[in-house]
């Protein structure tokens, strides 16, 4: 078990919905508790609420819009005339309340100017109001005017990556249902007549004067908040000078305050991937205890678990696929794993193109990416998107302009599962699997006594326990991920030093390269589920995560027969090539062509002596012999192996006399079992 001799905890980084920043002459920073419900009537007064008398003198802040020269632009002014009170940059937050219904008195508003009012007023419904003067004809005096935008909004500050692009507002606002909520919104989204921003607006419950909206666009545009946030557009890791921060859709993870110095920022308001239901405490007595006892459970959690490591251990990815029968309890296994982050909506499907799969893993970065059943992937691409996911890049592309984009980045657990391996599925496809691919998903056999389960508690058999999983999967879910979070964000461990100690305990071992490099993959899926264990998180025994993991281990090893390197593939194919043709497709090198049978598709010659037959492949037979692989690597791998019995001194191909006429050859002759030796 890990060492651990204190116990850690971090506070939310994230100020509750009624607090918010505020910043104004000479005092920034300053958090201020607001007093306004919940929940409000866009057209009345705040539903169940009470009248207080100390707040019948509404008090409001606004800023000043520019509408002529004269005027400063995004300037803050107080009309209220009240001091010590800071006010926020665009738009304060105010509780006047009502019982009457009738609108609340509020003073007369610095003309042009936006002003965010919390109830009704004489101006209107709660919302965002501009407050403007138009010049009558003739040489009469300005005349007032004012127009509701939308409902309640503040910016509370401007937004900007690490690298100082990215710009955005930090926006918050109140739809008519629900609390407060948040919005990083890119400032890319004003462009032309802003459309894409107010659908998302929209899409959150903003409601907005389709007669005003030009005025919401530029309230945006001058918007010129003090504070400032780092934007950070993609989920996971973030590394900032006070230590590490995980950002999520919702809400950052950091020790102390550190998290408010960063946000999620996306074109995107709706992040419904983080979804929460019920507790972790539920999670954990009704789905987590229920895991302990069913290694493939524990696996899969694990699996889940892994992804916030692979930046703490320097790995870019760990995949698992879970190969079975179907309804055997591998794709229950599947939404289990998927309750760790959200609901069972999480879990996805193969049925996706290469691009729409590297768009997920980049939204999901740093956590996991669950798909099932791998028999609706397309076998010709699949062996590519298993590589993309697992290097962590997206394809380059091109930007209208022709300029390259920023490809997609991501650090991802993978967890799978079909009927059929990721070799097989390929192989129907007429695709040859790599080494790479298979170390870059393992497929773990899903056969367990009751199909993918071992212990079933309290359940009568197999399809009872999936089926009560499956349920409470869907009322405790999206807990345990972030629960993990807070304490890997305080941990001072050398973690990738523990997955190189796991990979060393007799579970683990071998001698061949790539089964090393599967036994990290599945110590560090081991090592998530046992941290899990040392945080109180999952409620199993210790070491049975890390015992699941040595299982699968064992069971991948014993199912693959060891993983073939390129090298092996290529010496098993040849030797493959020989046995099926050898006698068809080859000749004497020596016998008169007019004496001996025709060959039809010839691949080469063959001579024998004394240490036995040679085969002489022509280019084309030997490139057809090596199913896939290049000259240059083939033959490499055949000279490493003394295959190849005879090359001129700058080439790996000799010319020799047939027939008549001088050809180039390549002389092998296979070794008896070299390649079964070496794998």
């Amino acid at each position: 078990m890990l060492d651990c001799s204190c116990q850690r905890s971090v506070r939310a980084v994230r100020a509750a919905p009624t607090l918010r920043t505020c910043a104004s002459a000479g005092r920034e920073g300053i958090t201020m508790a607001s007093n306004c419900p919940d929940t409000f009537d866009l057209f009345g007064d705040p539903f169940g609420s009470e009248t207080d008398p100390g707040h019948m003198q509404k008090e409001v802040s606004h800023v000043s819009h520019v509408s002529h020269p004269s005027n400063d632009g995004a300037s803050s002014r107080d009309t209220s005339e009240k001091s010590g009170v800071p006010r926020c940059p665009i738009g304060h937050e105010e509780s006047a309340v009502n019982d009457d219904n009738a609108p609340e008195p509020v003073g007369e508003p610095k003309r042009p100017s936006f002003i965010t009012h919390l109830t009704r007023t004489q101006y209107g419904p709660p919302g965002l109001h501009y407050h403007g003067q138009r010049q009558p004809r003739g040489e009469g005096d300005p005349e007032p005017f004012d127009v509701w935008v939308c409902s309640p909004i503040e910016c509370l500050a401007a937004t900007h990556d690490e690298r100082g692009d990215n710009h955005g507002l930090l926006l918050r606002f109140k739809p008519p249902y629900g609390a407060w909520r948040e919005w990083a919104m890119p400032q890319r989204l004003l462009k032309g007549s802003g459309e894409e921003m107010r659908g998302e607006l929209l899409d959150m419950g903003v409601r907005i004067n389709p007669d005003a909206h030009r005025w919401l666009t530029k309230w945006l545009a001058q918007a010129a908040p003090k504070s400032e946030v780092i934007a950070a557009t993609r989920v996971g890791w973030h590394q900032l000078e006070g230590g590490r921060v995980f950002v999520m859709p919702r809400r950052s993870i950091a020790a102390g305050t550190l998290g408010s110095q960063i946000t999620f920022q996306s074109e995107h308001a709706g992040q419904g991937d983080y979804a929460t239901a019920g507790t972790l405490d539920g999670w954990r007595s009704r789905i987590g205890a229920l895991c302990s006892g069913n290694p493939l459970l524990v696996l899969a959690v694990s699996a889940a678990l892994a992804g916030p490591l692979l930046y703490l251990t320097h790995r870019q990815t760990a995949g698992i696929h879970l190969v079975g029968d179907s309804s055997n309890g591998k794709t229950t296994a599947l939404e289990v794993a998927a309750s760790v982050w959200g609901s069972p909506e999480f879990k996805r499907t193969w049925r996706a193109t290469g691009n729409g799969l590297e768009g997920i893993a980049a939204a999901l970065s740093d956590t996991a990416l669950v798909l099932d059943e791998i028999g609706e992937a397309d076998g010709r691409e699949v062996g590519a998107t298993v590589y993309a996911l697992g290097n962590g890049t997206g394809k380059a592309r091109a930007s209208r302009t022709g300029n390259a984009r920023r490809p997609h980045r991501w650090r991802i657990a993978v967890l799978s599962s079909g009927e059929h391996t990721l070799a097989a599925h390929m192989s129907e496809a007429g695709k040859r699997p790599k080494a790479g691919q298979m170390v870059r998903l393992l497929d773990i056999p899903a056969k367990r006594q009751h199909g993918a389960f071992d212990d079933l508690h309290h359940l009568p058999d197999g399809r009872a326990f999936a089926d009560h999983l499956k349920t409470e999967v869907t009322r405790h879910y999206g807990h345990l991920g972030p629960a993990f979070i807070e304490h890997l964000v305080v941990e001072g461990r050398d973690l990738a030093g523990e997955v190189d100690r796991f990979a060393q305990l007799d579970g683990f071992t071998t001698t061949n390269p790539l089964q090393g490099r599967a036994a990290k993959v599945l110590a560090l899926i081991g090592l998530a589920g046992e941290l899990a264990i040392e945080y109180g998180l999952v409620g199993w025994q210790e070491g049975e995560a890390m015992g699941a993991a040595i299982d699968a281990f064992q069971a991948w090893s014993a199912g693959q027969g060891g993983v073939r390197t390129e090298h092996e593939q290529i010496l098993a194919s040849v030797r493959g090539f020989i046995e099926r043709h050898g006698d068809a497709r080859f000749s004497s090198a020596f016998a008169d062509p007019l004496q001996s049978p025709t060959v039809y598709n010839r691949a080469g010659w063959w001579r024998d002596d004394a240490e036995g037959r040679t085969y002489l492949f022509s280019g084309d037979g030997l490139g057809e012999a090596l199913r896939g692989f290049d000259l240059k690597r083939g033959t490499e791998a055949l000279e490493t192996a003394g295959w190849l019995v005879e090359r001129e001194s700058d080439k790996r191909s000799i010319r020799i006399w047939i027939s008549g006429s001088r050809r180039r050859v390549y002389a092998i002759r296979p070794v008896e079992g070299e390649e079964e030796a070496a794998a």
